[in-house]
């Protein structure tokens, strides 16, 4: 237990400073979730759009897993403002919630244009993951906390999607096989929907 939690204290230590500066710049609370759902945007369009304009240019989805690494800092960085700020805007966990998933699916749907890449894996992951966000939402019409139970939530997604980049950045051929990685996340996806519907009920 020691060495976790060192290496938490170590990383909070690092993220401090970071987090300091960040509201510094008014990046606080809800604005923080709404700079990085900017920048998914942007990486989306270009995502959409280099491909087919320039279909050799695979180093491209590169963006995908420094996007998804940005934003874990983000929420790092928003962690650490709300235990160490507390004079600082709160952010809305609703609204917080909602803007992850806009982030996932402006991030994740892309990969479904992506040549050579089956849509329908992509779509499905991407789908079942905003199911279990809204499911992980209801028990705040109960004044509980947001639930982030199950095997397959934001930052276990976020992992999927960022190793079919690399693989589709280093290998494009490999996209026939992201199948093979993203229906079984897929059925991770279900599992969770489930286990989250299950404290409400």
């Amino acid at each position: 237990m020691d060495i976790p939690r060192s290496l938490t204290q170590r990383f909070a230590a690092q993220i401090g400073p970071l987090s300091t500066r960040a509201a510094a710049s008014g990046l606080v609370g809800d604005r923080l979730a709404w700079a990085v759902l900017g920048i998914a945007g942007l990486v989306s369009a270009i995502l959409l759009t280099l491909p087919a304009v320039m279909p050799g240019l695979h180093a491209v989805l590169w963006l995908l897993p420094a996007v998804l690494l940005l934003r874990a800092l983000a929420s790092a960085v928003a962690e650490v403002q709300a235990r160490e700020h507390p004079a600082l805007p709160a952010a809305d966990p609703a609204l917080g919630a909602v803007l992850d998933a806009a982030t996932d699916l402006a991030l994740y749907l892309p990969l479904a244009f992506y040549p050579g890449v089956a849509a329908t894996p992509v779509v499905l992951l991407a789908v079942l993951g905003l199911l279990a966000d809204i499911a992980g939402l209801a028990p705040l019409l109960r004044g509980a906390e947001r639930h982030r139970g199950g095997p397959m939530g934001t930052p276990d997604r976020a992992l999927v999607f960022g190793i079919a980049g690399v693989i589709l950045a280093v290998d494009p051929h490999t996209a026939s096989w992201l199948p093979w990685l993203l229906l079984p996340a897929a059925g991770l996806a279900i599992a969770t929907v489930v286990q989250r519907l299950r404290t409400v009920v």
